[in-house]
């Protein structure tokens, strides 16, 4: 049931995680502050009155110390009665007034005789006296905290003790001072809960503005036309402005598998149009009247399946275009070595062709040079290249391969002497379906897509293609790779071939 209940529940938004950890943190660190901060000043408040109190502790005892008679009755209430009318004078008749004014329930004197028995004290209260000390210390009344001073008075002419004396700050003066910090505590917490969310509300909203423009530009991927749309790098480098390049290469690549399987249906329907009304056309012939002649029924057939052949090559090229484009993820572990692979398919020629010249040039031969590509991929290339310069020599049939290398990479240049050319179809002749003798290109066989599909691959392997011609003149046309100089990459891609041959 509770599993249930969890698993309908959705889940908590971005934001409110964001707030919630915001607001508690400043919220704790905040209060805790405060709370420190109040301790701090109570305790401040606290030693500041006992300073205060502890000065006019000393004067009473010193005035105190005066007297050669010990401490009785009679005389404080005498004292006291003299200092309310005023008739009291000298230096030591601020003391008692002192005492007398200062008698309240705040401040409490007590006097005991030489025996410790309470002569006189301005306010009745429950406390022992407590042991003797010439400083006013903190202690407890009544499970609350007051501050009391106990000493011995001893006469300063005679040396004879004259009784001792209390002061006692009450509870009441510390309950004031507490109550009132408490207060502004929880205003000032208060205050700090009001700020938290002001703060709170402010900070997500700034740290989620570049999420939520992500997340409505990524809403308009359906509204707009992707290949417009792009998200605006942010001014800073950060982790938002990596993500945005990250969602860019993301939309581009997208983009780009649209435009292509947009690009494949047009061309395959484009392709297809022609073989498919020969074969139509010669299939209504045949169902009208040509079946009962057998030989228009050979030729019908035969041009039937002379077009379906095509059909089925068109379209595996077709496949092997689309697949090119993401190679780099399904091939990304694989290696080649060069000058073996290529000494393969050349000789493969060699055989297949022996009416021309081939002649393989290779600057340095070592032992092994290794390109980071698909070898079936890398043999495909290499086999357009010596296919199309094979279709497209005339009269001059010889065909030159030169592999050369620098410190980063490998050149392989494939050269005919055909019929080259124009500075238009060098532009063009990596397009689609493009031929460059467009009326003798379907008595040469190949759809136009070979150099399509070895751009593809090449580019998908991060190298480079392109072609260089003279009209008349003949072609060459370059392929280049980076190389594989790491022994621990080629190792790593040697052992997962070498268990892919044993799976």
């Amino acid at each position: 049931m509770f599993k249930k209940l969890f698993e309908n529940q959705q889940p908590i938004s971005l934001k409110w995680k964001w707030g919630i950890l915001i607001f508690v943190t400043f919220t704790l660190f905040a209060s805790l502050s405060s709370v420190i901060y109040y301790q701090r000043s109570l305790e401040s408040q606290f030693n500041e009155i006992q300073a205060n109190h502890q000065h006019f502790f000393e004067a009473t005892v010193d005035y105190f110390e005066t007297m050669d008679q010990p401490f009785q009755r009679t005389y404080f209430q005498s004292i006291i009665s003299e200092a309310s009318s005023g008739e009291l004078e000298n230096t030591q008749d601020s003391v008692i007034s002192f005492l007398t004014f200062f008698e309240s329930n705040d401040i409490v004197y007590r006097f005991f005789n030489e025996k410790q028995q309470l002569v006189y004290e301005t306010q009745h209260v429950n406390i022992n006296p407590m042991e003797y000390s010439d400083q006013i210390k903190r202690t407890e009344v009544n499970n609350q905290m007051a501050m009391v001073g106990n000493i011995k008075i001893k006469s300063a002419t005679t040396g004879d003790d004259v009784g001792s004396f209390q002061y006692i700050v009450m509870p009441d003066v510390f309950n004031r001072i507490t109550t009132n910090m408490q207060s502004n505590l929880y205003g000032i917490l208060f205050g700090i809960i009001i700020v938290a969310l002001v703060i709170t509300f402010i900070l997500v909203r700034i740290f989620l503005r570049p999420l939520t423009y992500l997340v409505n530009s990524l809403d308009l991927v359906e509204a707009e036309s992707l290949s417009q749309l792009r998200v605006r790098k942010p001014r800073s480098s950060d982790e938002w402005s990596d993500l945005s390049d990250h969602i860019n290469r993301l939309l581009d690549k997208i983009d780009n598998y649209v435009k292509n399987q947009k690009q494949f249906v047009e061309d395959v329907s484009h392709e297809l149009r022609t073989p498919v009304a020969i074969v139509e056309g010669h299939l209504k012939m045949l169902n009208r009247w040509g079946k009962e002649d057998p030989e228009v029924l050979e030729e019908s057939i035969s041009a039937s399946l002379q077009e379906i052949v095509r059909m089925k090559g068109l379209v595996q090229e077709m496949l092997d275009l689309m697949r090119a484009d993401h190679v780099d993820v399904d091939y990304k572990d694989e290696i080649t070595e060069v000058y073996s692979t290529i000494r393969q398919v050349f000789n493969n020629f060699v055989m297949l062709y022996p009416e021309f010249q081939f002649y393989l040039d290779i600057e340095s031969d070592p032992d092994e040079l290794y390109v980071k590509i698909f070898r079936n991929h890398f043999e495909q290339i290499f086999i357009i290249l010596l296919d199309n310069a094979v279709k497209y020599s005339t009269d001059r049939k010889e065909i030159h391969v030169a592999v050369s290398t620098s410190v980063t990479a490998v050149r392989i240049a494939v050269q005919d002497f055909g019929e080259g050319m124009s500075a238009e179809d060098k532009e063009r002749v990596f397009g689609r379906f493009y031929r460059v003798d467009k009326a003798r290109s379907r008595d040469k066989g190949g759809n136009g897509l070979g150099l399509s599909i070895a751009q593809q691959l090449v580019k998908s392997y991060r190298g480079e293609i392109w072609a260089d011609s003279v009209l008349h003149h003949g072609s060459i046309f370059y392929v280049e790779f980076p190389t594989l100089t790491d022994t621990r990459q080629i190792y790593k891609s040697k052992q997962i071939a070498k268990h892919k041959s044993i799976s």
